[in-house]
């Protein structure tokens, strides 16, 4: 690390997390940074504190429980190390939205917004268990990954936060979520939303009064747990309630249902019952993939482009850069209640026989194997290129290389994701209506007579989504014609490729 208080691209942290780009954060206290674990071949997101020590004390005991809460709904932690004078965080890259991105372009129907916050509730309960709280519950730090899922930033555990100050936020996430404002009698960093709007006596307006519809339920509900006179439940029983009133849309259930219910628990003006061990309504803690956030997020992200999107809460978020998300219409009729008739895009199915390597000419044809490894989901895995040297453009042998994918019929292909280790390779794709066969002569067809699919992106980062712009295709081509530079030569490793059809 050089010799500065502050680091800076390029340094190694513990010989192995080298830092590749500032995300967020002054020079000071907190700061964000894309990294990539070197061992593992893997982006990672490292949350670094400065100074470390006995200030950075309550972060790594955070950290140490987060990284041992086992609920699918926290983001992985893999490492916490405290150098005295840096503290850091490693954990999970998350691509995707922070929910505060969400909320400020539309607000969540009430099913939708009982499971999602139902799910971060998992999280936070599972921090309590382990003795430490959040402290930073708030749109900007609950995430909706690409591949569906709600997941929680790493716990702050701030000295004289509690869990009922997280539990109140949970209720201010909510009222949040069906409003799309933030009820400041709950202290936030930076939520990036307007405040809710009050009383002519100070008091947090009714959610069912600020948007017609909400249900009464669900609207006393979310002013119970902003109410500081009232005793909140626990995380626990809060996602337990959410998840039982996620069956009626956040209305009081039939009574037929409600003898389903056992054990009443009074907390204050709310009304929690416990569902039965065995009732199948009440999904497993942490449950990972929803329906409903793949609803948010088609509606939402896909209406633009995703790039390297990791999104982090509180005052780290740079201005305009919260989800990095780029505003291109998708073409699509809107209808009166903002929904579009544009399918979402859908993951297509690529089998190991359905890729192959392209090698045009001057290429020894030599670097086919492993190739299966970009579509095996795990990014620690992929294939890589020889070492070249004299140039990044393939040593000036060849125009370049690249991944054919068969789709199996002509697709709409809306786009393509591209996770490598390294940034600074230029990647395209190319496009065509047949394979001209698995040899040199018909890789050279390939860069004779495939179109361009996407335009090249130079100096491209660890994690890219190249657009398509919806145009069909059977075969596509992930193609890259200069390399980053490794080890005194230039190099690449693609660890995942993902392709979305409609």
């Amino acid at each position: 690390m050089s010799s500065a208080e502050v680091p800076s691209v390029g340094d190694l942290l513990a010989e192995r997390y080298r830092l590749e780009e500032h995300i967020g954060g002054a020079n000071g206290h907190r700061q964000l940074w894309r990294g990539v674990d070197v061992l593992l071949h893997r982006s990672v997101a490292v949350v670094l504190r400065s100074p470390g020590g006995e200030d950075a004390a309550p972060t790594m005991t955070a950290a140490v429980a987060a990284s041992r809460t086992h609920v699918d709904s926290m983001v992985d932690v893999y490492d916490a190390v405290d150098e005295d004078r840096f503290a850091y965080v490693v954990r999970e890259w998350v691509n995707g939205s922070s929910l505060r991105g969400v909320l400020e372009r539309q607000t969540l129907e009430s099913a939708h917004a009982l499971e999602l916050v139902a799910s971060v509730a998992d999280a936070v309960a599972a921090l309590h268990d382990g003795g430490v709280t959040h402290a930073d519950l708030q749109p900007g730090s609950i995430l909706l990954s690409e591949d569906d899922r709600v997941m929680v930033t790493e716990p702050r555990n701030e000295p004289g936060n509690t869990q009922v100050e997280d539990v109140r936020a949970l209720g201010a996430t909510l009222y949040a979520c069906l409003t799309g404002a933030w009820p400041r009698v709950v202290p936030a960093e930076n939520t990036g939303l307007p405040d809710a709007a009050t009383d002519e006596w100070g008091r947090v307006l009714d959610a069912a009064k600020v948007v017609p519809g909400v249900p009464a339920r669900l609207s006393q509900l979310t002013a119970d747990l902003l109410d500081h006179a009232q005793t909140p439940p626990s995380a626990a029983e809060l996602a337990v309630e959410l998840r039982r009133l996620t069956e009626t849309g956040g209305a009081d259930p039939a009574p037929a249902q409600a003898t389903s219910v056992l054990g009443a628990i009074n907390l204050g003006s709310i009304n929690f019952g416990r569902r039965l061990s065995g009732d199948a309504a009440a999904p497993p803690l942490g449950m990972k993939r929803l329906a409903v956030v793949a609803a948010v997020i088609a509606a939402v992200i896909f209406a633009g482009v995703v790039g390297s999107a990791i999104v982090f809460g509180g005052d780290d978020d740079p201005a305009g850069a919260e989800d990095q998300i780029t505003g291109e219409d998708t073409g699509g009729d809107a209808s009166e209640d903002g929904e579009t008739d544009v399918a979402a895009p859908t993951e297509a199915e690529i089998t190991a026989a359905d890729i192959r390597v392209v090698d045009p000419p001057d290429g020894d044809r030599d670097q086919g194997e492993g190739v299966d490894a970009v579509i095996d989901g795990n990014a620690s895995t992929g294939w890589s290129t020889n070492t070249y040297y004299n140039d990044p453009g393939f040593g000036n042998l060849k125009p370049g290389m690249g991944i054919l994918i068969d789709l199996g019929e002509a697709m709409e292909v809306a786009s393509v994701r591209v996770q490598m280790t390294s940034a600074g390779a230029t990647v395209g794709l190319l496009a065509g209506d047949e394979d001209p066969g698995d040899s040199s002569e018909g890789d050279q067809a390939i860069v004779d007579d495939f179109s361009e699919l996407a335009a090249p992106v130079a100096d491209a980062d660890t994690n890219i989504e190249l657009q398509a712009g919806g145009q069909s295709a059977r075969y596509i081509v992930v193609w890259v014609t200069e390399l980053p530079a490794s080890s005194g030569g230039f190099k690449l490793t693609i660890s995942d490729i993902n392709v979305f059809v409609r």
